[in-house]
């Protein structure tokens, strides 16, 4: 569906490499073109599609990732993250091994020896950042995604940001699309309508999304970061994820059982 906006960062023994970052980067126009000739089966709930298929790489990726996560899941919900994993992918097979690819906010880490990033967390209408992640090679996380009722992506949850750590990045994103969906609460401050008359390609169809949430009470706050929680929880303990991070106007939960989150 594009566009794509990505950036592709890439280093060798401590120099940036733009030449492998330059071919690694034409992965990703290979990755447009399969999804977009997949569109008709990504938008469908893996939970109905046929398994044993054969797919392009990148499309069997964002199936794979959103199927373990959800079955209620489409592929298109992991659909940015899997973009990011084969252009990372492709840049360590150049011999890369330090290795960011953001895909629209959604990134793939490929992190060797001693190498380190940054990965800072920020909710679309505030500048400052919440805080930030910091992954060394030895953890073992390849992906870091973000989701939210004011995302690129339609949410029916009341979350301003999920953010989720993961083995890869198509397994990030697609839990958190989970995960934000699951802080969906009632309430006369919440406006929803269906999901195509936002857009009308959306994969949710006639589901109803959040489209403007008001000032929210702290109760009712409370439980949608009780809500995310749990939804993160059955995640984690099904080795999907390695973390998580849920604000809601200025109220947070954060699951970090590895230290890596500084906010």
């Amino acid at each position: 569906r594009g566009p794509m906006t990505m950036t592709v960062s890439v280093w060798e023994n401590g120099e940036t490499r733009p030449v492998m970052a330059v071919q690694a980067a034409w992965s990703a126009l290979m990755s447009l073109q399969a999804l977009a000739q997949f569109q008709g089966f990504l938008n469908l709930k893996t939970e109905g599609l046929p398994t044993g298929r054969p797919l392009p790489k990148v499309v069997d990726r964002a199936y794979q990732a959103a199927r373990s996560v959800s079955g209620k899941l489409t592929p298109l919900a992991a659909v940015a993250g899997a973009a990011a994993d084969e252009v990372a992918d492709t840049a360590t097979e150049l011999g890369a091994d330090r290795v960011i690819v953001n895909n629209g906010g959604d990134i793939a880490l490929r992190l060797s020896g001693k190498t380190m990033a940054d990965v800072g967390i920020q909710c679309n209408n505030e500048k400052r950042l919440l805080g930030c992640l910091k992954v060394t090679a030895d953890l073992g996380i390849g992906g870091v995604a973000t989701s939210g009722w004011q995302g690129r992506s339609n949410s029916p949850g009341v979350a301003d940001i999920v953010t989720v750590w993961a083995e890869s990045a198509s397994l990030a994103d697609a839990a958190a699309t989970v995960i934000a969906a699951h802080t969906a609460i009632s309430g006369s401050e919440i406006k929803q309508v269906e999901a195509d008359r936002l857009d009308h390609a959306s994969d949710l169809g006639k589901s109803l999304v959040t489209c403007h949430v008001g000032k929210l009470s702290d109760r009712q706050r409370c439980q949608a970061l009780d809500r995310g929680r749990e939804t993160a929880e059955i995640l984690y303990h099904q080795g999907l994820i390695r973390g998580c991070f849920i604000y809601i106007q200025g109220n947070s939960l954060l699951m970090d059982p590895g230290h890596i989150a500084h906010i």
